[in-house]
């Protein structure tokens, strides 16, 4: 046990403790709900283009409401927004399972549900990421929490997939949504009963909301470093999840699977991001990350390119691992930089741009994805998504040494 405290020191924190395994099976079975939505619009209408649009709303909202949920929150209670937003999202995943087994269900229907859920997790995942920081009582914790909250995030995103292909292919989407409802209650419990935050530092009696948020914009375009990373992201995250909605076409198409199929590819993104989790936890050293950045990008673009012409289910599941591992690794390396040059009275902003860019922006690409699958097909469309993030990054590497610099001098004033 004290080999495990000495290699995620996190754990050592009991409301971290605690968090992370409610947060586990509360992600489980949302991702097991996202799969059996997909698997269901699809059926429904073999369309990635229509498809594409319950991808978009569901996460969208997050663009509108991403700066206004990282200044509220700031003026809040994390612990009981997070028992609110989870109570919510179990809320929508009852009606998902009434709906289905009632008969009622329909496009329409799930457009509005992805929106609700949408608009819930606009709140959810920036109060998740600001509150990661406050479970531990050390900074020498902070880069491990970040990681293991990453991890946790993956091991859903690894057996979610993988469980609800097998449930769909057995007992339908309905019953994946049956237990969607029930992964909530876990996390919710424990926030009331066993977790507890620190107090954040700072004041914000007396500020304006809209005022916060242009503070929060303006902090971002000073910091050099954030500034080009975040650019960098920008365009990463348009493009490199085009998979999650061209992965039901590769499997039926491409592959000559089903559900299973579309289970095990979602499940090997989840094995690469798990274990990309793990790496950033242990060798990635804040410092260094610009680097990092770029070679993890590469990295998703070259197992993007890989996978839009592999035919064999191996092969793509190689692929598809790698395409995990790059995504996971970018993207908790910038969480990793927010939250440690980041101050307690501005990280819920700072983190809420974090989360606009990873999770917001995807949707849109994907929207434009799908129509461009549905035109010129699955394979196509991810080889240009491969190509534009190649792009970004050969741009990137050209600010890399002032990137470190200014890095550096953030971290030497800390």
């Amino acid at each position: 046990m004290r080999n495990i405290y000495q290699l995620f020191p996190a754990l050592a924190h009991r409301a971290f403790f605690f968090f992370i395994i409610g947060q586990t099976i509360s992600m489980l079975g949302l991702w097991m709900q996202r799969l059996a939505m997909s698997w269901l619009v699809f059926r429904l209408t073999q369309s990635a283009f229509l498809l594409s649009i319950v991808e978009f709303v569901s996460l969208a909202p997050i663009l509108v409401l991403g700066l206004v949920a990282g200044a509220f929150l700031e003026h809040h209670d994390l612990r009981k927004a997070l028992i609110v937003t989870q109570a919510l999202s179990m809320i929508e995943a009852a009606i998902l399972t009434f709906c289905t087994f009632s008969g009622i269900v329909n496009y329409p229907l799930l457009v509005a549900l992805s929106l609700c859920l949408g608009v819930i997790g606009s709140f959810d995942m920036t109060a998740r990421q600001s509150s990661v920081s406050l479970m531990v009582t050390d900074q020498t914790a902070v880069k491990s929490a970040i990681a293991l909250n990453s991890m946790a995030f993956n091991i859903s995103k690894l057996v979610g997939p993988s469980l609800a292909g097998f449930v769909i292919y057995l007992f339908g989407e309905g019953v994946c949504f049956l237990v969607s409802s029930f992964t909530y209650l876990p996390l919710i419990f424990l926030l009331a009963f066993r977790v507890r935050l620190r107090e954040r530092v700072g004041s914000h009696a007396g500020k304006n909301m809209f005022g916060e948020i242009v503070e929060g914009l303006r902090h971002v375009q000073s910091e050099y470093f954030l500034n080009h990373i975040f650019r960098l992201l920008f365009v990463f995250s348009i493009f490199c999840m085009c998979y999650s909605v061209l992965f039901p076409m590769f499997s039926t198409v491409v592959l000559g699977g089903g559900s299973q199929t579309l289970g095990w590819l979602f499940g090997a993104v989840g094995a690469g991001a798990f274990t990309g989790g793990i790496i950033v936890s242990i060798y990635v050293v804040p410092r260094h990350i610009p680097g990092t950045l770029a070679r993890t990008a590469a990295v998703t673009a070259v197992a993007l390119a890989v996978f839009s012409f592999s035919e064999t289910l191996w092969l793509s599941l190689i692929a598809a691992f790698f395409i995990g591992f790059g995504i996971t690794t970018t993207n908790v390396s910038v969480n990793t930089l927010c939250q440690i040059t980041s101050s307690d009275d501005c990280r819920s902003r700072v983190l809420s741009i974090y989360i606009m860019l990873t999770s917001g922006l995807g949707p849109a690409g994907e929207l434009a994805f799908g129509a461009m699958a549905d035109g010129v097909g699955a394979p196509v469309t991810m080889l240009f998504c491969a190509i534009v993030i190649g792009a970004a990054v050969i741009l990137f590497l050209r600010h890399l040494r002032a990137v470190r610099h200014s890095l550096a001098q953030t971290l030497a004033h800390m």
